[in-house]
């Protein structure tokens, strides 16, 4: 079944792809990351007040720092040195909280025991939006 949110389609692009552009630049290569979409059909307490479509990003690498992780969504913050190349400059995961706040969505990464996981939750709509001719 389609899935449908309302939004600027290129900033949504944008967004997905700095999320999966981080995980494959900041996690070492032996480490497997997939990716899901699932829609809830109620709100989340926490985030969207209306049924949301949820991405998640999940890789098996080493954990983020607890004392960065609340701060990962902010502007020049970077993991910590044992899931980073060195590469980035911590502002495409910012790029990404700032979209998704746009577009009523919120954004939180959980890493623990050999896990991280980037939840983005958007507000689904039921049907798209037809323009008229």
């Amino acid at each position: 079944q389609p899935v449908w949110v309302t939004g600027d389609h290129a900033r949504l692009h944008q967004a997905v792809s700095n999320l999966l552009t981080n995980a494959w630049v900041h996690t070492p290569p032996d480490v497997t990351v997939t990716t899901g979409i699932t829609c809830h059909q109620s709100a989340d307490p926490d985030g969207p007040s209306a049924p949301y479509v949820e991405l998640t990003v999940t890789d098996d690498g080493p954990d983020i720092d607890p004392d960065v992780l609340p701060r990962l969504f902010e502007r020049f913050v970077r993991a910590d040195k044992a899931r980073s190349n060195g590469a980035g400059h911590g502002l495409g995961l910012a790029i990404v909280n700032s979209i998704v706040k746009a577009h009523g969505g919120t954004v939180c990464a959980e890493s623990a025991n050999g896990e991280t996981v980037f939840r983005v939750r958007i507000p689904m709509i039921t049907r798209p939006r037809v323009k008229n001719s």
